[in-house]
C-alpha cells in the first residue's frame, strides 16, 4: 500500500462526461463489473463520469450536487487488476469536480469492502460511519485571505 496519496501509481484512465454512445458499454459493464454502493433511480439527476482505457468503458461513477452537498451514490469497474486504482481515480476526479461547484461534503453511499480501496478513501479524508454505511468528506472552510 502507498505511504501517502502522492505515492498511488500514475492514473491511466481518461475520465469524462458520460455519452448516449456509452450505453450499450454501461450496460455490458453494469452485468459484470465491481459495485460500490448501488444505482440510483433512472429519474435521479445524477451526473455519470465515465472512466475510458484504450477506447473501451472501464468504470463510471455517479455523482450529484445539490444544497452544497456532494451525493456518491454508484461507482462501478471492469473486474481487472486495475479495477481499485479505476475506481481511486474516479473518486479523486469526482471529489475534484463536486468541490470545484462549492461542495462543503461529499457523502458516499458505501463502505467498500476491499482494504486497499478503503485505505486509499481514507487518505482521501474519506471516513467511514458503520452505523450509516456511508463514507463522508468534510470539505474544509476556505479562508477569504
Amino acid at each position: 500500500m502507498p505511504e501517502s496519496f502522492h505515492d498511488f501509481p500514475v492514473m491511466a484512465l481518461h475520465i469524462r462526461d458520460f455519452r448516449q454512445s456509452d450505453t450499450a458499454e454501461l450496460s455490458r459493464l453494469c452485468e459484470t463489473g465491481r459495485f460500490i454502493g448501488a444505482l440510483p433511480a433512472q429519474d435521479t439527476a445524477s451526473r455519470i463520469l465515465a472512466g475510458v482505457r484504450k477506447e473501451c468503458l472501464t468504470a463510471a461513477i455517479w455523482i450529484s450536487f445539490e444544497d452544497g452537498k456532494g451525493t456518491i451514490p454508484a461507482i462501478i469497474a471492469a473486474q481487472t487488476e486495475t479495477w481499485t486504482s479505476d475506481v481511486h481515480e474516479l473518486l479523486a476526479e469526482a471529489s475534484l469536480w463536486l468541490t470545484s461547484r462549492g461542495a462543503a461534503r461529499i457523502d458516499l453511499f458505501a463502505i467498500p469492502e476491499d482494504r486497499d480501496l478503503l485505505a486509499a478513501l481514507l487518505q482521501m479524508d474519506f471516513k467511514a460511519d458503520n452505523r450509516t454505511g456511508m463514507m463522508r468528506r468534510v470539505i474544509p472552510a476556505r479562508s477569504a485571505a
